[in-house]
């Protein structure tokens, strides 16, 4: 998406090619958008969360670099500290994380609310994490449904061309033991890379009773209302199945919204 907009579309707006890295993700991933961007030239702005704790305020921002961005759950770790444990009802994490830090970064470069279009990567076969009504409030724009259609094949194909593709497999995902994936693709992951549950587990420990709750008791992350050594304990005696075509996809996104073409002059993405 980002090298078709800026090949076709970079002489009718201004663009800006952001990142908002949550210190979660896996190593691979970053390593890839330091390649994309190398090699399309996109000048992608690297930021992080940056935590207002003794004040009513939203995360604002700090731009990183690829060598400096956190890679140890320092900056996931720093906004789980004054919002509590992300989980089905307080859905921190791509406000807090993602869509702050990027919002204060456009304002720093004077891009006021409301003036700009967000552009997200979901492809035609991805129609069902799409939401209308969110999108037109939001301004979010899908250039890979609306203006290049595209599909998973597409993709794959697309980047069969390069030596220096994702490499990481659908149930891993980006952010590797996120909360909304199925219990499929975490039991799946308990087996192969059981470290990466150290994290949530060290979060449960350190914040369960941060913040208010909606049930009786410390906030809980994963579905079904369990911290994560209940999460594993769930599995113990359980048979690692095979994933579905659906389950394989990418299908707990953070992003659940729908294109809404604008003719406006600029484009966030």
């Amino acid at each position: 998406m980002s090298a078709m907009i800026k090949q076709y579309l970079s002489d009718q707006y201004e663009l800006l090619f952001l990142f908002a890295n949550t210190s979660c993700e896996d190593p691979r991933t970053l390593r890839f958008l330091n390649d994309v961007d190398r090699h399309f030239n996109l000048g992608i702005v690297w930021l992080e969360a940056e935590v207002h704790y003794d004040a009513r305020k939203s995360c604002g921002h700090r731009v990183v670099t690829y060598e400096t961005a956190k890679r140890n759950g320092e900056v996931f770790d720093a906004v789980v500290q004054k919002y509590g444990l992300p989980n089905k009802t307080f859905k921190l994490c791509t406000r807090e994380l993602k869509t702050n830090p990027m919002a204060s970064y456009a304002r720093s470069v004077g891009w006021t609310l409301g003036s700009y279009e967000t552009a997200i990567g979901i492809r035609m076969d991805e129609m069902r994490r799409v939401n209308a009504t969110v999108a037109a409030a939001e301004r979010i724009i899908y250039p890979l449904i609306d203006w290049f259609p595209t599909d998973k094949s597409d993709v794959l194909a697309y980047f069969e061309q390069f030596d220096w593709d994702l490499d990481i497999e659908e149930h891993e995902g980006n952010c590797v033991w996120c909360y909304k994936k199925s219990d499929k693709k975490l039991h799946r992951l308990s087996v192969e890379r059981p470290e990466v549950f150290e994290f949530p587990m060290r979060l449960d420990d350190l914040y369960r009773n941060v913040g208010p709750n909606n049930v009786p008791g410390p906030r809980k992350m994963f579905r079904g209302y369990r911290d994560t050594r209940a999460l594993l304990a769930s599995f113990s005696d359980a048979e690692v199945r095979p994933l579905s075509q659906m389950e394989g996809s990418c299908s707990e996104s953070c992003e659940v919204y729908e294109t809404e073409e604008s003719a406006e002059e600029e484009i966030l993405w």
